[in-house]
């Protein structure tokens, strides 16, 4: 459950946000979006894939940290081992959202109901006197810089899209729980046939983009499905 309000001197005076690598709030969600700018980072650990958003239609990346609906392969337990994590997972208890449907002001929410959210420990989010605390302000300007990296990732994946970069794929798995192959489908991927089939004029585009070493690193990350399916394996056999 959650209970995302405004944040307020007047209301969260005393409220402090603690610390913690405990990202088992993300258990049930096999796919995280990312951004652009860590698509490269996180290439190394896992598969990094596109979807479309079913109401908007719109593309996003997201990085595949499970097989199964309902089940992250890493956030079962609250501890976190893996080497890399997606940028989202520091924002909680802290968000963004609009003042108001018309305006491009947006305000510093919290939810109360977080288990970061504490008035005996960590760190606090105003001064006695109701001013931003610096622990706050770094986290603010950690916001607005997540938010402006999630509308360059939009822009880029529109005009992946633009460009006809993106074709659905489906990804062919065996687990030793499985007696069939299970099929994964729903994801788009940029695939050797387009990159193959690409013209002169729009590699020297996506290069000026900076946008090479990312589709590479997209195409990359796919070695890492053996890695999920082996933590699948280990986990199946748990619940054995």
């Amino acid at each position: 459950m959650t209970q995302i309000v405004p944040l307020t001197s007047n209301k969260h005076l005393k409220t402090n946000v603690k610390e913690s690598t405990d990202y088992s709030r993300f258990s049930t969600e096999h796919i995280v979006p990312v951004v652009i700018r860590e698509i490269i980072t996180l290439s190394s650990e896992y598969p990094i894939v596109f979807i479309k958003n079913a109401k908007t239609e719109e593309f996003m990346p997201v990085a595949m940290m499970g097989l199964k609906n309902g089940i992250n392969l890493y956030c079962q337990t609250p501890q976190w081992d893996a080497p890399l994590k997606p940028l989202g997972f520091n924002n909680a208890p802290l968000s963004l959202m609009k003042a108001n449907e018309n305006s491009d002001d947006v305000m510093i929410c919290i939810d109360e109901d977080s288990n970061l959210v504490s008035e005996t420990e960590g760190n606090p989010l105003f001064t006695l006197s109701g001013e931003q605390s610096e622990y706050l302000k770094q986290r603010a300007n950690a916001l607005l810089d997540m938010a402006a990296m999630t509308q360059q990732t939009s822009a880029i994946s529109k005009y992946l899209e633009e460009k006809n970069l993106l074709s659905p794929q489906q990804l062919t798995v065996k687990l030793a729980s499985e007696e069939n192959n299970i099929n994964i489908g729903g994801i788009y991927m940029v695939n050797d046939e387009t990159v193959n089939n690409m013209s002169n004029e729009l590699l020297i585009e996506l290069k000026e983009k900076g946008l090479l070493p990312v589709i590479y690193a997209h195409r990359a990350s796919l070695h890492q499905v053996p890695r999920l399916i082996a933590k699948q394996n280990q986990y199946d056999a748990k619940q054995k």
